[in-house]
């Protein structure tokens, strides 16, 4: 289950300066927001890695947060 909060709580214990990956972990998962086309998604779950409609030419990034892309 994903925990969420108010982000003017969240930021809070954000780190106040560099880069950094935001995910929720627990002994078994780590989730971490990346927005691919439906059909990239597909294939990574079903083949276990990226391809078919994946190109590794394209520029990938995570986004810092949903705020920042509002």
């Amino acid at each position: 289950m994903l925990v969420t909060e108010p982000y003017t709580e969240q930021v809070k214990v954000w780190p106040k300066q560099g880069r950094h990956v935001l995910a929720q972990f627990d002994d078994q998962t780590v989730v971490v927001y990346q927005a691919y086309a439906p059909a990239i998604g597909r294939f990574a779950v079903e083949h276990g890695a990226f391809g078919g409609a994946f190109s590794y030419a394209r520029m990938s990034w995570i986004k810092t947060n949903f705020l920042w892309m509002m």
